[in-house]
């Protein structure tokens, strides 16, 4: 997403699914806004690597029908999110996936496209009032023992990152509250991740590895506010 930062698409994907499926959103605008994302006029339904095309219209039916959301896995090394192995291998990571229930997950291949697998997976659902609290909790320890670590560190490229980030095609059914907290979240995650590479504590390994650990507890925690596209 460089230059310009912004939600993972799958984020993205799976709000306005949602957004469909309780009715806050018609049927078309979320197909409509699923082509603005993804820049692709329909989808690729994989079975066995034959494919099918399929339009997003039917898509965000088969999602809006569906007993339950859909859920939206953000995989990372040592963590795949309830992706299956073999799709992860497969696919474009950084783009998240979205499982439109337990058989199926839309996510983006090698080539960029994005495409439905028929996949059996354990995408989890997430409760974002739990999953913000969890993120304000870890934000004040973080912060506490942070300032205790004597770093040291070049913040440019965080601000840069910071300044080029941008919220793009959310749904308008989306609360302020759920806003703010994906906004957090991503705004957590490139100071997180940006901290891990130009800050160091120069004089104590210890305390270093302390720094690694306490900034990747703080960009899981974030994953997991992405990761709760269920909640309006």
């Amino acid at each position: 997403m460089s230059p310009e930062h912004a939600f993972p698409p799958a984020v993205l994907l799976g709000l306005w699914l949602n957004a469909a499926q309780i009715g806050s959103v018609s049927q078309t605008d979320a197909a409509n806004a699923l082509e603005a994302i993804t820049e692709q006029v329909d989808v690729q339904i994989v079975n066995n690597s034959v494919g099918l095309e399929s339009s997003w219209l039917d898509l965000v039916r088969t999602a809006a029908s569906a007993a339950e959301p859909v859920a939206v896995g953000l995989p990372v090394p040592g963590d795949p999110a309830g992706v299956p192995v073999g799709v992860l291998a497969t696919i474009s990571v950084d783009s998240g996936v979205v499982a439109i229930n337990r058989t199926q997950v839309l996510c983006q291949d090698s080539n960029a496209e994005w495409i439905l697998m028929n996949e059996t997976n354990n995408v989890l659902h997430y409760d974002l009032s739990q999953t913000r609290r969890s993120l304000m909790e870890q934000i004040s320890e973080s912060a506490n023992q942070l300032a205790a670590s004597d770093l040291v560190g070049d913040e440019t490229e965080i601000l840069a990152a910071l300044e080029s980030f941008r919220t793009l095609h959310l749904p308008p059914s989306l609360t302020k509250r759920s806003v703010d907290a994906l906004e957090l979240a991503s705004r957590v995650i490139i100071i997180a991740s940006g901290a891990i590479k130009s800050a160091t504590a120069v004089h104590s390994p210890s305390i270093d590895q302390q720094r690694l650990k306490v900034l990747q507890s703080l960009i899981k925690e974030s994953r997991s506010v992405l990761q709760s596209v269920v909640a309006f």
